[in-house]
């Protein structure tokens, strides 16, 4: 098995490594569903990046010995091209990228017999499990409502690809700055790590905001993108001509793989990219971009001389994720949105009613000289009459949905909560998304494309009016 580099993790505290090109994404971990007679390596089917996959838990394999510490399995999933298909390994920390040329290929062990592994990656002092997806196998599993055939989960992938429909793709490190969403290039890309201590260096530059230990040696750490100085956050190392520098963002997302047709060529003076990320172009920050103009000044700031070859062999991103969301409460019960399908937050003004409207479409509304449609959760969630008129005004949620904005009514808002992966469930209900686990209470976040099902009855006219429509 030949590879131009490979992508390094652990699974339950042991190192692995698979091929980098056969890395299709990394996501967020979901619930799988078991499925009947599956061998004890196949956690079963989940829905991963809105594509139901087989999920395989290497850990699984008793040969191999491994065991995740306290009963919790790793937080990430990385969806690989297995012969025709695609399927989801279940994995702890993600590491980063090992070069081919500075890796040597040893034979597998004993140990490995009757297991995916197909050999021994030898890097520096580390030796890494090397998994080939195609000997990957997930068994027998039962026909579940016709979507798979009998062999469908026979020593193969689900879900193939339409090989017609294949484009390139690269792979972004999404991070968190003032709550907005940043890309950064991989390319470059050493560690991740939370910013606990930080030690200011006295006579630096300004875009220096001092030393902090890792792995057991110092880093550079930087401000290139204006974290200003808020406590905590997270820093990215990248590799430079001086050696490993620290960049200091807000919030680590995730890594994705985006096609190279939502990538285009950035203007002049801009980094060199820009990337369609749910709508919104996005530049893609790459260390020459951020540090170019500053590596003369730091350079003598760099720890230990600076080694533009250490690759800080111990690499990974945090070992837990989280997603945000905005709390609120209808009826004295509480709910939630995605945080970042809110808009805004407003008082909520005089509104047009329409003759004919569901009982929860409340008409439109005026917001900074858009026309939306208001829809009032009271209504739609209402345990009591259905339709009976609301005794306070509420609060006004601008809610983007399917391109548009409307103004949706709670009663009170409560606050936006940054919530861990692992304790978001997803569901597929017509008004719920998931749920949370928050203060050992469930949650439900509302699916906004639901709302607007939910009022059928809204003018056909009224819901084409895209967010910064007047009107007429």
């Amino acid at each position: 098995m030949t590879a131009h580099g490979f992508l390094s993790f652990d699974i339950a505290g042991t190192p692995f490594a698979v091929p980098s090109d056969r890395v299709e994404e990394v996501a967020e971990s979901t619930r799988a569903t078991r499925l009947p007679f599956a061998p004890p390596q196949v956690e079963g089917l989940a829905t991963v990046g809105g594509r139901i996959l087989p999920v395989l838990d290497i850990a699984g394999y008793p040969s191999l010995g491994l065991a995740w510490s306290g009963g919790r399995r790793g937080g990430l999933l990385i969806v690989l091209r297995a012969g025709a298909g695609l399927l989801a390994l279940r994995t702890g920390r993600i590491g980063g990228t090992l070069p081919a040329e500075r890796v040597t290929l040893a034979e597998a062990e004993p140990e490995d017999c009757g297991t995916p592994v197909a050999g021994r990656l030898r890097h520096g002092d580390r030796s890494l499990r090397l998994l080939d997806p195609d000997r990957m196998e997930l068994g027998r599993g039962a026909v579940h409502a016709g979507l798979f055939d009998a062999d469908a989960l026979t020593g193969a992938a689900a879900e193939p690809p339409d090989q017609s429909r294949e484009r390139a793709s690269i792979r972004l490190l999404m991070v968190e700055l003032a709550g907005r969403p940043q890309a950064l290039d991989m390319a470059d890309l050493l560690l991740v790590f939370p910013l606990a201590d930080l030690r200011p260096l006295p006579n630096a530059p300004a875009v220096v905001r001092g030393v902090a230990p890792v792995q057991k040696r110092s880093v550079l750490v930087t401000d290139p993108l204006g974290v200003g100085d808020r406590t905590g956050g997270y820093v990215a190392v990248l590799r430079t001509s001086r050696g490993p520098v620290g960049v200091r963002m807000d919030g680590v997302r995730g890594v994705v793989r985006v096609p190279l047709d939502r990538v285009r060529a950035g203007e002049a003076g801009a980094p060199a990219q820009v990337v369609d990320y749910d709508g919104t172009w996005l530049d893609v920050k790459s260390g020459a971009h951020m540090l170019g103009d500053h590596l003369d000044d730091i350079g003598g700031f760099i720890p230990e001389g600076g080694d533009p070859d250490d690759d800080l062999s111990e690499s990974r991103l945090p070992r837990r994720f989280y997603r945000r969301f905005l709390t609120f409460v209808v009826e004295a019960r509480v709910y939630a949105l995605e945080f970042e399908q809110v808009r805004r937050v407003v008082e909520p003004s005089d509104r047009l009613r329409l003759p004919q409207g569901a009982e929860n479409f409340d008409g439109l509304t005026d917001v900074d000289g858009r026309i939306l449609p208001v829809l009032d959760l009271r209504r739609l969630l209402s345990r009591g009459t259905v339709g009976a008129a609301p005794d306070t005004p509420g609060i006004a949620i601008l809610v983007e949905i399917d391109g548009g904005t409307v103004a949706v009514i709670a009663d009170e808002l409560q606050r936006i909560r940054k919530i861990a992966a692992e304790d978001v469930d997803p569901l597929s209900d017509r008004l719920t998304a998931a749920v949370i686990r928050l203060d050992h209470a469930l949650i439900p976040v509302l699916r906004p494309e639901g709302l607007t099902a939910a009022s059928s009855a809204i003018p056909s006219a009224t819901r084409a009016l895209p967010a910064g429509t007047a009107a007429p």
